[in-house]
This record gives structure tokens, C-alpha cells and sequence, in this order.
């Protein structure tokens, strides 16, 4: 116990006497563990931030469309009312479905023309698209049975005509069709113009498609199972049934999100594998700076080796010595790394203001600490052990 305590003291006094020297040898350690830091609480974040807006999406989610390429198709190929109904009664794990049709369409509001896009939706489609009523409501069981003439506008329409006056009741024109705002929405999770709702985007009853647009089928009918392990057997039981309402020949594309899931991991973990490469070869670098400043300290400390050596210390001593002072400038390196790494993680939160939600990865930290000392201590030990095998006699000499 004594012998660690003079070593620890020796050791500390040794770097106290050139703190610049000290600094500038911790200095890439400081480097490769902040680094470590960022990059595994940046991967982290950015994976969970991906797989939740995917999963918010839906996760538990399987869709199906016509596939139109290559393959001649017949109205009979498309997507009927009697598919949604039959997805939903011969598939035991479905909780919710809906069907879609979407197309480009100009309407005029308040006597502006607006370019948006019209969307025909079922009863839930809300529920699988987790759509946020902002006001008003969103279309009940007697909207679709008696083909009433009603309409939701997204939030950014209402913004945009209506400025801070509400759009509930105001009547919106669609070709020959009027129809009446009932409500506004939003997405619950943004898809930023990845699905069929737009910033711009008029919601109405399916019902009303055959009157606006004269088609009356879906472009994609939509599933949703009660957890995400059920999806893939869903998507497969899905596929089958909808390929055995309609010709042979006829092809549709039954997917889900899963694959997507699968692919943001591999690539999370394949950026994080080369990031904290990167980082780590910081540290091999920082740990040869170190091995060169502790061989250039043996080198300059030779007499005050012989001088121990001389009042009896230890072979084993003089390497603890050399060796904690290499630990030291690394640990120290790597908490003031790590330290600076934080403070920049929390400015971040700060600027983001918890937009895309930063959480410090403590496992990273702790990572960090643990690979810096050792660095330090393995490319320590070689001018440790150098300085450990002085010759007494010989180091004396050395003025």
C-alpha cells in the first residue's frame, strides 16, 4: 500500500512540474474520447430518432397496391371495397384497415386556388395513420354511408387561407362538388411528404371519389396488426389473399416496414463501427505521442532514476512510477474529453430545443474513460519498463 501511495505521489509531482508538456501529451486523448463520446451519443440518437418516426409511422403496418409495371392490367386488377372487407375479416391478427386513393388536385378556397393534393380515405385510416384532429372532427360512419359532401384540410391549408380564423364550416370547391370543412389535421408523425398526405393535402370520404373523380377503387389498402412481430406473417397471409381474388396474372406489391427497420440498424451499426474506428485510431495516435513524451521524460529524469535506485528503490517501483504517470495524463485527457463532449451534447439539446432528442449514452462515457487509460497504460509501460532497467551506476553518471 505504501509503495502505491509514493508512486501516486511521485507520479503527480512529475507532471506537475511541466503542466504545458502534460496538456499537450493529454491533448489527443482528450481528442479521441470526446470523439467517442459524440459519435456512439450521435448514433444512438440518430437510430432512435429514425426508428421511431418509422415505427410512428407504423411499425405494426402492412400495405398493398396494383403493381402497374409490365404487366397489362383490367379494372378488374384493382383494388376493390370487397378486398378491404375480405383483409379484414379472414386475417384474425388485423386490428384496423383502410384503403386509399389519392390524386393531384386544384379546389378553390375563399376564392384562391389552391394546388393540393385529394385523398379518398376509409373510416380508419385515421387510427392507422394516427392523424391529430387540430379542430373539429373527423368523418363518422353516417359520413360514408350517406356520401355527405365534407371535407378536412391539414393544418398548413388553414394556416395559409384562414390565418387564425377558423375554416369549420366554410365551404371548399372541388370541380363541381362543394364540400364543407368539418375539421383540420395534422400527422401525428411527420413523413415529410413521404405518403400521401402533403403539406398541402384535402382529406374526404372514399364515398365521394366515384363522384369527384368517377374511379371507385383503392390505389392502396392498408393493415394493422396489434404488435410488429405479427407483420411479417400478416404481410404474407395479406399477399395471398389479395393475389387469390384477382387473375393470376395480375401482380401487387404487399409490404411493410420492416425491412426498413432492419436496414436503418445495419446501417446505424455499420456508421457507429467506422465512427468509433476512427475515434480509436485517434487514441493509437494520442498513445504513441504518449510513449514518445514518457521515453523523452526517461531520457531527461535518468539522473533522478539513479538517485532511487541509489536509496534502494525497486525495479517494480520505478516502473509503477512511469506507468501511473502515463495513466494519469490519459485519464486526465480523457475527462477533460469527455467533459467537453458533454457540454456540447447539452448546448445542442439546448439549440434543438428538443426537437430531435439528444440523450447522453453514459455506456459511451464510461467506454471512453475505460479505452483512453488504457491506451495510456499500454504505450506507457515500454519507457516504464525502460526506465525501470536503467543501471543504477550508469544513470548516476548522467549530469
Amino acid at each position: 500500500m505504501m509503495q502505491w501511495q509514493e508512486s501516486i505521489r511521485l507520479a503527480v509531482d512529475a507532471l506537475g512540474v511541466d503542466k504545458v508538456k502534460a496538456f499537450l501529451t493529454m491533448l489527443g486523448v482528450m481528442i479521441g474520447s470526446a470523439a467517442i463520446v459524440l459519435v456512439i451519443t450521435i448514433a444512438s440518437t440518430g437510430k432512435a430518432y429514425v426508428v421511431g418516426q418509422i415505427e410512428g409511422i407504423g411499425a405494426n403496418l402492412a400495405y398493398a397496391a396494383l403493381d402497374r409495371n409490365g404487366v397489362p392490367t383490367i379494372p378488374d386488377d384493382e383494388l376493390s371495397a370487397g378486398d378491404l372487407a375480405a383483409v379484414r375479416q379472414s386475417l384474425s391478427m388485423i386490428t384496423a384497415a383502410a384503403g386509399t386513393y389519392d390524386i393531384p388536385f386544384d379546389f378553390r378556397l375563399r376564392g384562391k386556388v389552391v394546388r393540393a393534393r385529394l385523398v379518398g380515405v376509409t373510416e380508419e385510416f385515421q387510427t392507422i395513420r394516427k392523424l391529430v384532429m387540430v379542430s373539429g372532427r373527423y368523418f363518422d360512419a353516417e359520413d360514408f354511408v350517406s356520401r355527405a359532401k365534407v371535407c378536412l384540410v391539414t393544418e398548413h391549408i388553414a394556416e395559409d387561407v384562414f390565418n387564425r380564423e377558423s375554416p369549420i364550416g366554410h365551404p371548399l370547391q372541388l370541380e363541381h362538388v362543394r364540400c364543407t370543412i368539418i375539421g383540420v389535421f395534422r400527422e401525428g408523425v411527420p413523413t415529410f411528404g413521404q405518403s400521401e398526405i402533403q403539406d398541402e393535402t384535402v382529406l374526404i370520404p372514399f364515398p365521394l371519389i366515384k363522384t369527384v373523380t368517377g374511379e371507385d377503387f383503392f390505389q392502396v389498402i392498408y393493415a394493422q396488426s396489434a404488435s410488429s412481430d405479427e407483420v411479417p406473417a400478416m404481410t404474407s397471409e395479406m399477399e395471398s389473399l389479395i393475389h387469390s381474388r384477382h387473375r393470376k396474372v395480375a401482380r401487387y406489391e404487399v409490404q411493410n416496414l420492416s425491412s426498413v427497420l432492419g436496414t436503418v440498424h445495419t446501417v446505424s451499426l455499420a456508421m457507429s463501427l467506422v465512427l468509433i474506428g476512427v475515434a480509436v485510431l485517434t487514441l493509437i495516435t494520442a498513445g504513441t505521442g504518449i510513449m514518445n513524451i514518457m521515453f523523452v521524460n526517461v531520457a531527461q529524469r535518468t539522473h533522478e532514476i539513479g538517485i532511487r535506485k541509489a536509496l534502494g528503490a525497486r525495479t517494480a517501483e520505478i516502473r509503477l512510477q512511469f506507468v501511473l504517470e502515463a495513466a494519469f495524463i490519459s485519464l486526465s485527457g480523457a475527462i477533460i474529453g469527455v467533459v467537453i463532449a458533454l457540454a456540447t451534447i447539452w448546448f445542442a439539446v439546448g439549440l434543438s430545443e428538443r426537437a430531435v432528442p439528444l440523450s447522453v449514452s453514459w455506456i459511451a462515457v464510461f467506454f471512453a474513460l475505460l479505452l483512453s487509460t488504457g491506451v495510456g497504460v499500454l504505450f506507457g509501460y515500454r519507457p516504464a519498463n525502460a526506465a525501470a532497467q536503467l543501471n543504477p551506476v550508469d544513470a548516476l553518471r548522467v549530469e
